[in-house]
Protein backbone atom coordinates (compact mmCIF):
# COMPACT_ATOMS: atom_id res chain seq x y z
CA UNK A 1 0.00 0.00 0.00
CA UNK A 2 2.97 2.49 1.03
CA UNK A 3 4.69 1.67 -2.42
CA UNK A 4 1.10 2.52 -4.59
CA UNK A 5 0.77 6.02 -2.62
CA UNK A 6 4.43 6.50 -3.27
CA UNK A 7 4.21 6.16 -7.14
CA UNK A 8 1.25 8.02 -7.55
CA UNK A 9 3.01 10.94 -5.49
CA UNK A 10 5.83 10.96 -7.56
CA UNK A 11 4.39 11.01 -10.12
CA UNK A 12 1.77 13.67 -9.48
CA UNK A 13 4.93 15.59 -8.60
CA UNK A 14 6.47 14.91 -12.34
CA UNK A 15 3.52 15.90 -13.92
CA UNK A 16 3.26 18.90 -11.96
CA UNK A 17 7.01 19.45 -13.07
CA UNK A 18 6.38 18.83 -16.52
CA UNK A 19 3.46 21.51 -16.39
CA UNK A 20 5.45 24.01 -14.78
CA UNK A 21 8.96 23.17 -17.35
CA UNK A 22 6.56 24.66 -20.24
CA UNK A 23 5.39 27.58 -19.13
CA UNK A 24 7.72 31.04 -20.67
CA UNK A 25 9.57 32.73 -18.59
CA UNK A 26 8.94 36.55 -18.21
CA UNK A 27 11.96 37.26 -20.28
CA UNK A 28 11.30 34.68 -22.85
CA UNK A 29 7.73 36.08 -23.33
CA UNK A 30 9.20 39.73 -23.38
CA UNK A 31 11.67 38.64 -25.83
CA UNK A 32 9.04 36.62 -28.17
CA UNK A 33 6.91 40.33 -27.86
CA UNK A 34 9.59 41.94 -29.26
CA UNK A 35 10.31 40.28 -31.88
CA UNK A 36 6.62 40.35 -32.76
CA UNK A 37 6.42 44.01 -33.17
CA UNK A 38 5.91 45.11 -36.70
CA UNK A 39 4.51 48.46 -38.75
CA UNK A 40 1.17 47.45 -37.31
CA UNK A 41 1.58 46.85 -33.76
CA UNK A 42 0.55 50.01 -31.88
CA UNK A 43 -0.89 50.56 -28.18
CA UNK A 44 -4.05 49.32 -28.30
CA UNK A 45 -3.25 47.14 -31.89
CA UNK A 46 -0.76 44.85 -29.56
CA UNK A 47 0.46 41.51 -30.84
CA UNK A 48 -1.43 38.41 -29.14
CA UNK A 49 2.13 37.25 -27.95
CA UNK A 50 2.50 41.13 -26.60
CA UNK A 51 -0.65 40.46 -24.11
CA UNK A 52 0.98 39.65 -20.91
CA UNK A 53 3.72 42.27 -21.10
CA UNK A 54 3.31 44.72 -18.46
CA UNK A 55 1.64 48.01 -20.12
CA UNK A 56 4.81 49.93 -19.47
CA UNK A 57 7.05 47.57 -20.43
CA UNK A 58 5.57 47.54 -24.02
CA UNK A 59 5.41 51.31 -24.01
CA UNK A 60 8.93 50.87 -23.85
CA UNK A 61 9.43 48.10 -26.68
CA UNK A 62 7.20 50.32 -28.98
CA UNK A 63 9.28 53.36 -28.84
CA UNK A 64 13.07 51.19 -29.18
CA UNK A 65 10.71 49.46 -32.07
CA UNK A 66 10.35 53.44 -33.77
CA UNK A 67 13.76 54.31 -33.21
CA UNK A 68 15.01 51.21 -34.75
CA UNK A 69 12.72 51.81 -37.92
CA UNK A 70 14.34 55.18 -37.82
CA UNK A 71 17.70 54.10 -37.74
CA UNK A 72 18.85 55.61 -34.53
CA UNK A 73 19.40 52.50 -32.33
Amino acid sequence: MCIRIGVIVLAVALLIAAFLSNIPSREETETACRRALDNTSTWTNRPDVCQEVPAQTYRAFLMMYDLREEGLD
